[in-house]
């Protein structure tokens, strides 16, 4: 019961983080536990009041608001998700893109008021520069250079599928990932990434509401046009310029680890500027050892 109880508080001290508490459901498919031994589980903490019932809703604090800030977070990331979808159709006519996921916080179903919608796109290898820069215009021309609604902070092309990374939090934006277009790159991803298993056993691949295949015409045209010498000029070229201007940008420690912020290659621009991710590692290693072993 105590090994129950200990892979409860894990799933639950890592969305302590985000003040997102979870439904019973939601713990079963996030642990390594069956349905009964979840039940079990929470029944105890319950007893013993290291975790609360509220609303529905398991958590390591007594604090009625919380309940009700993730109602009011679930209903955000609902009213925004039409337009990421329709963003999505957009993005999905430019040349080279191959897949769009939604990521994130609206991934999640968990957004604030100044949260982004966050895209993880792939792209024909190759190509993927060819492709962010189309994605940089339409942000900077028609979205006003706004993040908004298009924030596209991970580009990867199809052939670098695999994370090496295997932790809980890459693990878990993994899952956590809604498909709007490229129905067999998602059963990829996961085919290719199936370690996640590992931290989530009980996980089920979500439905796929996919857009046509067919490409448009005008996505066959410009890919046509650079389907040669001059595209792979233009690729290399890109990537080259991308990188200095953000090396005269950012801070040069932000190149060090890949793993956490800027990584611009051939085969995948990742441009994330903040530690979130580090942060998450650190909180969920110090809470875990608090709760659970009681230091």
């Amino acid at each position: 019961m105590d090994n129950y109880c200990d892979e409860i508080l894990k799933v639950l001290i890592y969305y302590e983080l985000f003040q997102y508490p979870l439904t019973k459901v939601e713990i079963f498919e996030r642990s390594k536990l069956t349905f009964d031994e979840v039940e079990q589980g929470v029944n105890q903490l319950l007893v013993e009041k290291r975790i609360f019932l509220i609303e529905g809703f398991y958590s390591l604090q007594n604090n009625r608001s919380i309940a009700q800030n993730r109602l009011e977070r679930n209903q955000l990331a609902q009213k925004y998700l039409p337009k990421a979808r329709f963003i999505s159709k957009i993005v999905s006519h430019f040349p080279f893109v191959r897949g769009i996921f939604l990521s994130g916080s609206i991934s999640k179903n968990c957004m604030d008021k100044d949260s982004d919608i966050d895209f993880f796109i792939v792209t024909a290898p190759n190509r993927l520069w060819i492709a962010r820069l189309v994605c940089v215009l339409f942000k900077k021309i028609f979205l006003l250079n706004s993040p908004k609604y298009f924030c596209f902070n991970y580009l990867i092309d199809s052939q670098h599928l695999k994370f090496e990374d295997r932790s809980l939090f890459i693990a878990t934006e993994i899952a956590s990932l809604i498909p709007v277009y490229g129905n067999e790159l998602y059963t990829k991803i996961h085919d290719e990434n199936r370690w996640i298993r590992g931290y989530f056993p009980n996980l089920r691949l979500r439905e796929i509401p996919e857009l046509p295949q067919k490409s448009p015409r005008l996505q066959r045209f410009l890919e046509t046009l650079l389907d040669n010498r001059l595209g792979d000029w233009l690729d290399d070229w890109l990537l080259s310029k991308t990188l200095k201007i953000n090396q005269k940008r950012h801070e040069a420690k932000l190149f060090t680890n890949p793993k956490f912020y800027l990584n611009f290659q051939k085969h995948v621009a990742k441009s994330h500027t903040t530690d979130n991710y580090p942060k998450i590692v650190k909180f969920y290693q110090e809470k875990t050892q608090a709760y659970i072993q009681g230091i």
